[in-house]
């Protein structure tokens, strides 16, 4: 297995399932129209509901797409419902290390107290909140050994890099740790999507000052992933979470779209030089003028979008449950790369348009599906998510509530996801 892959599932077997189909639609079925980016606005909603839905869509896509994990591509039925998850005997509904690392973080951050300070005194700050590596590196640790914060109570399954990092901590403590985790794992073939997977609370909790965002990101990254390129995924995504729950929780009828969402990626000034050539229009294409449509030139140029433009004349899988074709693994990787785990998840957000179908092609890209399902649902959350009265088909669907009741531990999630809404509150009061 690869450099970043999991641990080896329990059972080999796949499930018996049934190839899909994509490429040029050879039938005369036309195919969804491309619904303008423009006209997607993310739901009007506070930061609060942001909040708790994002995380439990988290949970939700996580535990939908565990069954599929470790499966290529089109070697299985459409993943539409929970199902038990056969790679380690788990029952329908539990979520993965994707969701109990994100809650690890989003618990450590909504409830750390300095127990000391610097000379040795007790801190008078009993106020609880803040960010600091050594308690999330303890949280992680708690969840690998004891199964806190597991939705079953132990830990089965863990990122080979995680792993290392963790037994790296347990070996040396606390002093000089983070720099020790980057020297041994700071090179580029540590570039896991790990960090990624679970940095969503960042961005929840600092949206209000995007700038402390990416930095308290970027930190969390340097925990378990240090290499360049994770560090600067997290700094990119969770500004990217930030400016949606912005933008969304304006008193005002927000203008802001999916083509302002795409452009902000488009012209982030990335330093990785991998990064800038898979989320960039490429250098030498001529610049979008003033007089041409910037959807279009996305479309044209853009390596996500002028993906999905071509996907698009594919045969749709099942026009009635999921009408869409899905990209080959050639147009579109699944794996455990960062890289690849940041491109697909934005694929299926910018290539649907509701919550449920881009958690449907996301689980079923099959191979690191859970947690391409698990950073998709964290964004998508976010932008759908809102009062129930004005979700319906957008982000509640009859589907979507199934995978509700089915989720296990629902209770725990929301339980988390309210510390966070708390804390980012009390932030809130004290920077007014």
């Amino acid at each position: 297995m690869s450099f970043w892959s999991k641990l080896t599932p329990k059972h080999g077997k796949k499930p018996s399932l049934s190839e899909g189909s994509a490429g040029v639609n050879p039938s005369n079925r036309v195919p969804p129209p491309l619904s303008p980016l423009r006209d997607q606005h993310p739901t009007p909603a506070d930061a609060a509901t942001k909040i708790r839905l994002s995380i439990l869509a988290t949970a939700l896509v996580d535990a939908l797409g565990g069954p599929p994990e470790f499966h290529k591509r089109f070697t299985f039925d459409l993943v539409t419902t929970m199902m038990p998850n056969e790679n380690f005997d788990l029952p329908a509904g539990v979520w993965t290390d994707d969701t109990s690392m994100t809650l690890c973080l989003a618990r450590s951050i909504a409830t750390y107290v300095p127990v000391e300070d610097s000379g040795g005194f007790k801190s008078q700050n009993v106020v609880p909140g803040g960010f600091d590596e050594r308690h999330q590196l303890d949280a992680y640790t708690n969840w690998h050994r004891y199964g806190r914060l597991s939705a079953i109570g132990y830990c089965f399954d863990i990122g080979n890099t995680i792993g290392r990092a963790l037994r790296i901590y347990q070996a040396h403590g606390a002093d000089g740790i983070l720099a020790r985790i980057e020297k041994e794992l700071g090179a580029d073939s540590n570039a896991g999507n790990g960090s990624l997977m679970r940095v969503l609370p960042v961005g929840l909790t600092y949206w209000r000052d995007t700038q402390e965002a990416a930095k308290y990101a970027r930190r969390s990254s340097a925990t378990t992933h240090p290499t360049a390129m994770c560090l600067e995924a997290c700094e990119m995504w969770t500004q990217l979470i930030a400016l949606v729950v912005y933008q969304s929780s304006l008193n005002i009828e927000s203008e802001y779209s999916k083509l302002n969402l795409l452009d902000y990626i488009a012209k982030f000034p990335y330093t990785n030089e991998k990064l800038r050539n898979a989320l960039v229009v490429p250098a030498g294409t001529p610049p979008c003028r003033e007089d041409e449509d910037l959807e279009e030139y996305y479309r044209t140029h853009h390596p996500i979008l002028s993906v999905i433009t071509e996907t698009q004349l594919g045969t749709p899988i099942d026009k009635d449950i999921f009408p869409y074709s899905l990209p080959s693994a050639k147009q579109i990787l699944s794996s455990g790369y960062v890289l690849h785990t940041l491109i697909a998840a934005l694929y299926c957000f910018f290539a649907t348009t509701t919550f449920e179908h881009g958690a449907i092609m996301a689980v079923n890209l099959g191979d690191d599906a859970d947690t391409v399902g698990a950073v998709y649902g964290g964004l998508a959350g976010c932008w759908y998510a809102g009062y129930d009265d004005n979700v319906e088909g957008v982000f509640w669907t009859k589907r979507v509530r199934e995978w509700r009741k089915t989720l296990v531990k629902r209770s725990l999630v929301q339980e988390v996801a309210e510390e966070v809404v708390q804390f980012s509150e009390r932030l809130g009061k004290s920077s007014q």
